[in-house]
């Protein structure tokens, strides 16, 4: 059913469009939690990611830690460690040992190999130690990429940042542009994912241009010869999985050499990208993702293989008005595309299509081209049109439902409305109009007409009055209860429809409508005997009676409607009620009634009759109707 008035509907979609705009293009804190768990979850469902075989992580991990425990051990108990387990374990190592790993990764032969530790200053085992990294670094020169790290120490009461590098010693002897920053930016509000390392690079270009670097991963990929494949400042990790996707080896495994030599994982080495570092038990330590932390030798491998595939995460659109034209022109559309239509199974349909769409593209975006489509905003504005458009209807459905149940109420027995009102659209067609076969009953008084004009003299207008009231209140609860609608008073007299606006069936109708007569008519003989005892004269009916196809509905001026019925059989039924006098008898009814009635019904013909303004008509009657129990 279309809403009479749309204003409310489009001033609503307009809020909601306004809403969606601003909400996505300047999110609160709380939007972006929510956006960011949401991110979190379809990540989460898409599952882990396999990761590319060409980079490969040497790490110093526990398992490295306890063997150079056991070796320490065994050098306390005087028997001999092999050089290549002195110092590791425990961290900070020798330099040294940085060299011999070196030396072993480079009989590998990989493509680089960066180092996520900070050499900072001189080593504390003195010069020697350091020449020794410096001698492994010169063997591999511009195949090693060194870290280094930029810290905040305003809160130590210095202010500005710090650049922490390995000494100057070292870097000339890895080479030129064999330096490269660790940092990653702090978690952002409205990222699930921590931001690519160049991210950190280019805003401190921007902040402190004196401290720019490159980020390690550009760093190796650019010793490897290898470009990135996506613009790395502009993405944010593309998570493989939680910790342990790489490929790892001990850094022990590969400091062995006896170990080393017949190691089965050697040969994926070669034209790898090595990442080196420590992995040691990150507890509740790490870098927060959607699949848990991750160690920062795991962040870096993940940026590292991003650059490598291009299939880092990115957020689209990324600019705020460019989002909220987004949110808005999804939530616009689709109420646009609802409003052309009335029906509520359209605009739902419309509104879950939309959200339906919506979620898809979110999911294939970021499933298949690595893209995040801001989606809580949008998605919350759909499903807050769909409630808009669900309460619209329900307000309207029940404003009709009561108008409907107003209009019915002055014609029919409440039992009968709430069965009407079961189906609101049948109910409608009633009003507007249609055919229906009825049983049509008038009922009038005889000689009422010159009781009223003495009365009129006598001064006795009140009990005129009173008395007529009782007749007709006691005439219409016989009617009610036996299932037929009062249309009118006409005066005294009294119409009434059996079949309209429900109907038990034609025969069903005419048979109560006989026994109502009857019923109506031992219902006065009651009221005549209570107003002999009381003094007042007593009243006379006629009832007639018609059967047949009237027009139902309702009828009237815009300022004065009423639900009556109209056609032949109504006047058929009131020249019935008239011919009463001449037959004397006290009730009539036609052919069709009699045809209807005879078999529940005895049934006594008075042969044919002039009827006024019609052609001679069969009359019927009825001496005596058993008793029939009946409700309102």
């Amino acid at each position: 059913m279309r809403p009479r008035n749309q204003a409310p509907m489009a001033a609503m979609t307009a809020l909601l469009t306004l809403a969606a705009g601003l909400l996505s293009a300047f999110p609160p804190q709380a939007v972006r939690t929510l956006e960011r768990g949401l991110e979190a979850r379809l990540l989460r469902l898409r599952g882990a990611r396999s990761v590319p075989d060409s980079v490969v992580l040497v790490t110093i991990d526990d398992a490295t830690l306890q063997q150079g425990a056991w070796f320490s051990d065994e050098g306390s108990a005087g028997e001999p460690v092999p050089p290549w387990a002195e110092g590791i374990h425990t961290l900070p190592w020798p330099r040294a040992r940085y060299g011999d790993l070196l030396d072993r990764l480079r009989e590998a032969e990989p493509a680089a190999v960066g180092i996520n530790l900070v050499f900072q200053g001189a080593s504390s085992r003195g010069a020697a130690d350091d020449a020794a990294l410096a001698g492994a670094l010169e063997r591999s020169r511009g195949r090693v990429a060194l870290a280094a790290e930029v810290l905040d120490i305003s809160e130590s009461g210095f202010a500005g940042l710090s650049l922490v590098q390995p000494p100057e010693m070292l870097l000339a002897a890895a080479g030129p542009a064999s330096i490269g920053l660790s940092n990653i930016l702090p978690e952002l509000s409205g990222e699930v994912s921590p931001r690519h390392p160049e991210a950190f690079s280019c805003s401190l270009a921007t902040v402190n241009p004196p401290m720019a670097l490159p980020s390690l991963p550009r760093v190796l990929l650019e010793q490897a010869g290898r470009p990135s494949r996506q613009a790395d400042a502009e993405r944010s990790l593309n998570v493989y999985g939680a910790e342990g996707r790489f490929l790892r080896l001990a850094a022990w495994e590969v400091l062995d050499p006896q170990r080393w030599s017949n190691h089965p994982q050697r040969s994926s080495i070669r034209g790898a990208l090595v990442l080196v570092g420590p992995v040691a038990a990150q507890g509740g330590t790490g870098t927060p993702t959607p699949f848990g932390n991750l160690s920062g030798l795991e962040v870096l491998a993940t940026a590292t293989a991003n650059s490598l595939q291009g299939d880092g995460l990115r957020i689209w659109p990324a600019g705020p008005m460019q989002r909220g034209l987004l949110a808005a022109g999804a939530v616009l559309i689709v109420a646009l595309l609802a409003l052309a239509r009335g029906s509520l199974r359209w605009r739902l349909g419309v509104t879950g299509a939309g959200l339906g769409l919506l979620f898809g593209a979110a999911v294939l975006a970021l499933f298949w081209i690595h893209t995040w489509i801001p989606l809580l905003v949008p998605a919350t504005g759909l499903v807050a049109l769909g409630l808009v458009h669900g309460g619209a209807a329900y307000l309207n459905e029940e404003r009709e439902r009561r108008r409907l149940r107003r209009t019915f109420e002055r014609y029919v027995a409440p039992s009968v409305v709430a069965e009407i009102l079961a189906d609101p659209a049948d109910a409608e067609g009633m009003l507007r109009g249609r055919l229906l076969p009825v049983t049509i009953l008038f009922s009038d008084l005889k000689g009422f007409t010159q009781l009223t004009n003495r009365r009129s003299r006598t001064g006795e207008i009140e009990l005129h009055v009173r008395q007529l009231n009782q007749y007709l209140g006691a005439m219409v609860e016989v009617i009610t209860a036996h299932g037929g609608t009062i249309d009118k008073f006409i005066g005294d007299a009294v119409m009434a429809v059996f079949g309209s606006p429900v109907s038990r069936g034609v025969a069903a109708e005419a048979q109560a409508a006989v026994r109502c007569a009857q019923a109506m008519r031992h219902t006065l003989q009651r009221l005549n005997q209570q107003w002999a005892e009381e003094g007042c004269t007593g009243l006379e009916s006629g009832i007639g009676l018609a059967s047949g196809e009237v027009l139902v509905g309702q009828i009237g001026s815009p300022r004065r409607m009423e639900f009556t019925v109209i056609g032949d059989k109504v006047n058929l039924a009131s020249r019935m009620e008239g011919l009463t006098r001449n037959l004397e008898v006290p009730v009539l009814f036609d052919a069709a009634t009699a045809e209807l009635v005879r078999n529940a019904i005895p049934v006594r013909s008075l042969g044919e009759t002039p009827v006024k303004g019609m052609d001679p008509q069969p009359v019927f009657t009825c001496d005596a109707v058993p008793a029939l129990e009946t409700s309102p």
